[in-house]
């Protein structure tokens, strides 16, 4: 673990008394030039500025035991995603009313609960597994019950333009006259119900098919898995980039208070004459800048704000803030062969696309299937009542005997076969649909091999940032301790006029650059190994149960799950 640099040897944390740190300084050459005497007003900003150090130093450099005591629970519940399909209404519904701190594991379990990328992976599971079902579904028979009923009513003329005279005797009840008529009106009203029953005994299709969906549905899981490493990564780089910019505008602003001291102390001069307009003009250029920085700080404050309280998905009228102390994670425990290694190995991105292609092959042999024949048995059986009346009959010579006034009908039907099915010709439309298939999953696998070297391509690229970031964390709190040191002797010379406030400006000035270089180096570690531990944090391939992010590698097991509370965050999942 990188160590904060060694304050040199004499050299304390305290304030030193002016006379010591003159005794133990040579005295240079023009230390007897005549100096302004020293401003109060000055005196007491290096005093300010002095205290405000103290509590830069326990957020840039906290103590390894310092933890930020939070009701976890009670900000789960403040910080409950809005509904789905909400949006605001009024202005007033987008105005911040409350401020939230959180820490970085409340943040991640916030992230598990309300990130809507995770929520959709997680029905997204759902739909495949239940698309699974519904295909494994297919080895059973289909039985189905058809119900029918319904009336008609039908009125018809009939007129007999040459009779049967001659066939039938003139007493019989089938003789129909020439021009004989009738007038008929018959109401029907009949009802139905059938049994069917049609199970696949060979079908080559149906196996293929089931292949494909549970291929799917692996697919599924790997990216639902995946999504939960990039949720811990895209968090833990928002929540970093938020107390990078909280400390930036932090040590900004009592930069801009002593800059305003120190262009106060030199305008008074000026108007006594004791220094040219140049000293003034340098001061006020000085001042202006640093009111530029700081207004840059306080405008990238307010963004990573709102990008935190943005990426949790929390109420429109709460905007997050980031702890004070930026804890600096352990130096990366392993090599970059074995980073590589264990990143390639078991990673859901690659496992997905995995999954995916062999989805797409399944197709293929679904497809292909379609043109083997398959055998199926059909069976039914129905059961049937009709209802016939006639309630006008007018006969005028015709068909006295083919009317009944009133005729109940029953019936009842059963059917058993098999049903072969062979596709034989289709003009090639099957094998252009496996070929297209088949292209796809060497599409696939094309993206695997892109996606395994930027994988390679990130994990390198992040180990060098993380060797490179602790190398500057060596040097910018060595750089630090050093520009502390300068500080006090400074203010120490300044308070007994063997120095003008040129030099506390040029102090200030390198102490400020010091103390952002930790910031920002103690930042690209933390970022940098969230990188890392991106592509190597063990997730579960299915939602449903408990979801542990831990912040750190653990390597006191094989799968790394373990986590401890101070360094883990984690969430029960919804069962979908």
């Amino acid at each position: 673990m990188v160590q904060a640099a060694s304050v040199p040897a004499g050299l304390s944390r305290d304030w030193a008394a002016p006379d010591r740190l003159l005794s133990q300084s040579p005295r240079l050459p023009g230390e007897n030039r005549r100096l302004p005497p020293p401003s109060a007003g000055l005196l007491r900003s290096l005093d300010a500025l002095q205290r405000d150090l103290v509590r830069l130093e326990d957020t840039l450099m906290p103590a390894e035991d310092a933890t930020a005591s939070q009701d976890e629970t009670q900000v789960l519940e403040e910080l409950t995603a809005p509904p789905a399909l909400a949006l605001p209404q009024t202005a007033a519904s987008l105005t911040i009313r409350r401020r939230v701190r959180l820490s970085l594991p409340t943040a991640l379990a916030v992230a598990l609960r309300n990130d809507p990328e995770l929520a959709a992976e997680v029905r997204t599971t759902a739909e495949r597994r239940d698309l699974a079902n519904a295909a494994r579904g297919r080895w059973w028979p289909e039985l189905g019950v058809e119900l029918g009923g319904g009336l008609t009513g039908q009125r018809s003329y009939n007129a007999a333009w040459q009779g049967n005279a001659g066939v039938y005797a003139a007493d019989s009840p089938f003789l129909v006259n020439t021009d004989g008529w009738n007038l008929l009106q018959t109401n029907t009203g009949f009802g139905a119900a059938g049994l069917t029953l049609r199970w696949d005994l060979i079908s080559p299709e149906r196996g293929a098919a089931i292949a494909e969906a549970d291929q799917e549905l692996k697919a599924a899981g790997q990216r639902y898995g995946n999504r939960l490493r990039q949720l811990q990564l895209s968090t833990s780089e928002a929540y970093y980039g938020l107390q990078l910019a909280d400390q930036l505008q932090r040590i900004r602003a009592a930069v801009v208070e002593r800059d305003t001291a120190v262009r106060d102390q030199v305008s008074a001069l000026r108007k006594t004459g004791l220094v040219p307009r140049l000293d003034l003009l340098r001061a006020e250029a000085n001042l202006q800048q640093s009111r530029y920085r700081l207004s840059q700080a306080e405008a990238l404050q307010r963004s990573r704000q709102r990008q935190l309280s943005n990426r949790l998905n929390v109420p429109f009228d709460i905007t997050l803030t980031a702890s004070a102390a930026a804890v600096l994670q352990p130096p990366w425990p392993l090599d970059l062969e074995q980073t590589l290694l264990r990143g390639l190995q078991a990673n859901p991105q690659l496992q997905a696309l995995q999954a995916a292609r062999e989805a797409l092959l399944r197709q293929a042999d679904r497809r292909a299937a379609q043109l083997l024949p398959t055998l199926r048995l059909v069976a039914g059986a129905g059961y049937g009542e009709t209802v016939t009346s006639k309630p006008l009959i007018q006969l005028e010579g015709c068909c006295a005997a083919t009317n009944i006034r009133q005729l109940y009908n029953q019936s009842a039907d059963w059917a058993a076969g098999l049903q072969l099915h062979w596709r034989l010709f289709d003009g090639g439309v099957t094998a252009a649909e496996v070929a297209a298939s088949r292209s796809a999953a060497g599409r696939t696998a094309e993206s695997l091999a892109r996606e395994r070297n930027a994988i390679r391509q990130r994990l390198e690229a992040a180990f060098f940032d993380h060797r490179a970031a602790l190398e500057q964390i060596v040097a910018a709190r060595a750089s630090y301790a050093a520009a502390r040191e300068a500080f006090r002797d400074v203010r120490a010379r300044y308070q007994l006029g063997l120095s003008d406030y040129s030099d506390v400006a040029d102090t200030i000035s390198t102490l400020t650059t010091a103390m952002e270089g930790v910031a920002e180096a103690t930042t690209l570690a933390n970022v940098s190994y969230a990188q890392l531990l991106r592509e190597l944090l063990p997730v579960p391939a299915q939602p449903g149960g408990p979801v542990s992010l831990p912040l750190v590698l653990d390597m006191g097991s094989a799968g790394g799950t373990a986590a401890t509370p101070e360094s883990a965050a984690s969430t029960p999942q919804p069962q979908p």
